[in-house]
């Protein structure tokens, strides 16, 4: 049994792609990013993204990611005049869901109070009218 499932459409109506934009931050458990998204991939229909933060990336190896992976150096890179396109509102634009597995309590103090200092939180604090859902670990 599959632990999600898309909403059935008739086969003669093209489905576009659901699409969830993964948050990883610098608690231990995201040394199961990796399985995460193995997993999330296996669902049909599914288009992934990850937005991780510096002291997330100590406990994974990008190169056993497979989907396209955004840390803070991509929002300043993309940025050049004023006119650019913002990475975190292009992101959150694209995305349908937000997930960030894990929420470590650096990030959560973050979010509460309303700083934006990197990708992840900006990703997360610019959410509006999409779905935001967290995992919180603190281990």
């Amino acid at each position: 049994m599959e632990p999600f499932s898309l909403a059935e459409t008739s086969s003669s109506v093209p489905q576009e792609k659901f699409r969830v934009l993964v948050g990883v931050t610098g608690s231990v458990a995201a040394l199961k990013l990796p399985l995460l998204i193995s997993g999330l991939l296996e669902i049909p229909g599914l288009e992934v993204k990850v937005v991780t933060t510096e002291r997330a990336k100590h406990f994974y190896n990008p190169q056993e990611i497979p989907v396209t992976l955004y840390s803070d150096e991509d929002e300043w890179q993309l940025w050049k005049d004023r006119s650019d396109p913002v990475l975190h509102i292009e992101l959150r634009r694209w995305a349908d869901l937000m997930l960030v597995a894990p929420l470590d309590a650096n990030t959560l103090a973050k979010l509460a109070n309303g700083i934006c200092d990197n990708l992840l939180v900006s990703n997360c604090n610019s959410a509006f009218e999409q779905s935001l859902h967290s995992l919180p670990s603190q281990h």
